[in-house]
């Protein structure tokens, strides 16, 4: 769905990304990395906002840049509309819905845009803005989306129905290409992961293989003090950090009456900062 192979963009003289990896068909792919690490300029690359410097990159098959074939089955979300910013809500979406043969109605009721349809575009908050950009991707019915830190600015209810639209267009077979900062939710709908830092990417594959690189265990019990003594752990916030096989841990911990309330083993917030060298 995506391809890049040694792909490169020099800006103000300076490489700012040198990257290989690739995006599955039908998979939700978090692109995740520090800040300055070149995940937007990789991103507008991937959009044909940018022409790259050099190497390979192919979207749906295609060179992006200056390529319309791909903007038709291709949406774009990033965390501000590039779009006039006099253009009234309600003519824009009505634009896109011409353009894509789609009554936008069912999408404005959806994203809770009826009390918005007049304002225009550079009048909106960060949140009612991004609103407004999911609504309009989805009027294209697209095969990929594309989406730059899609969460930013929103308050935690609209975080959560964002994600629930993403696994309801993983459903259908859509292609979701994600970078964001919060990965306690990222983690809840990606299938692969990309880590990036200083322009290079430090791992590319399946979430589950990023997580497994850990051997740390994370627990949550009734009892900390007695159960530290008896695992040898440490305190990491209320959690009990561990290592060694989760068998022996649990029985250690049961065979005390210390009743385990939560249990986990490597987050994606973890395995970003082992990737990240942070």
């Amino acid at each position: 769905m995506i391809l890049a192979e040694g792909l490169t963009k020099v800006l103000g003289g300076r490489e700012v990304i040198n990257l290989s990896f690739r995006v599955e068909p039908r998979s939700v792919t978090g692109f995740i990395g520090p800040n300055g690490a070149g995940k937007t300029t990789t991103i507008k690359v991937i959009s044909g906002l940018l022409r790259k410097t050099s190497g390979k990159i192919e979207v749906l098959g295609e060179d992006p840049w200056d390529n319309p074939r791909i903007y038709e089955r291709m949406a774009v979300i990033f965390t501000s509309i590039y779009h006039p910013q006099e253009v009234r809500v309600v003519e824009y979406l009505k634009d896109l819905g011409r353009i894509y043969g789609k009554d936008p109605r069912d999408i404005i009721q959806e994203f809770g845009l009826e009390q918005h349809l007049n304002k225009r575009l550079g009048q909106l908050s960060s949140g009612l803005a991004q609103r407004v950009q999911l609504a309009s991707a989805l009027l294209k019915e697209p095969e990929l989306i594309v989406a730059d830190e899609p969460t930013a600015n929103l308050d935690p209810k609209a975080r959560s129905e964002f994600y629930d639209l993403v696994r309801r267009l993983s459903k259908r077979g859509v292609t979701l290409f994600i970078s964001s900062h919060i990965l306690s939710e990222l983690e809840k709908v990606v299938t692969h992961v990309v880590f990036i830092s200083q322009g290079k990417v430090t791992f590319s594959g399946r979430i589950n293989e990023a997580m497994n690189a850990g051997e740390e265990i994370y627990l949550l019990v009734d009892d900390p003090e007695r159960a530290i003594t008896i695992l040898n752990g440490e305190m990491e916030g209320g959690y009990i950090k561990v290592r060694g096989d989760l068998r022996e841990i649990v029985n250690k911990l049961d065979g005390e009456g210390i009743k385990i309330i939560s249990l986990r083993r490597y987050s994606l917030d973890e395995a970003f900062k082992k990737f990240s060298g942070i």
